[in-house]
């Protein structure tokens, strides 16, 4: 899988423990890419994060495409979830 983007190692590796809840590589990307404005960008508009992100040369990738991997995709809200609470649970079982 060949990333849209940069993104920072630490949130490409956090990120990559909830690749299966995605159907799609593009997609996946698409959603990484905007957390990474999220966190990242000063501005939190996904308008703002879409035109912060530096594309490798050749790749256009419309703001339209982001919007719908984030917000109109199938990619289940309750699965991620569950990840996210069985990579939780896991890394603060046994700390009290």
């Amino acid at each position: 899988m060949i990333p849209l983007i940069d993104v920072p190692a630490t949130i490409a590796q956090g990120m990559s423990a909830y690749r299966d809840v995605f159907c799609r590589d593009a997609g996946f990307e698409h959603v990484r890419c905007y957390l990474n404005g999220l966190l990242l960008s000063e501005n939190k508009t996904l308008q703002g994060i879409h035109a912060q992100q530096v594309y490798p040369e050749g790749k256009a990738v419309s703001r339209r495409a982001m919007h719908e991997a984030v917000f109109e995709a199938r990619w289940g809200s309750e699965v991620l979830m569950q990840r996210h609470r069985q990579l939780l649970g896991s890394q603060h079982r046994g700390r009290g």
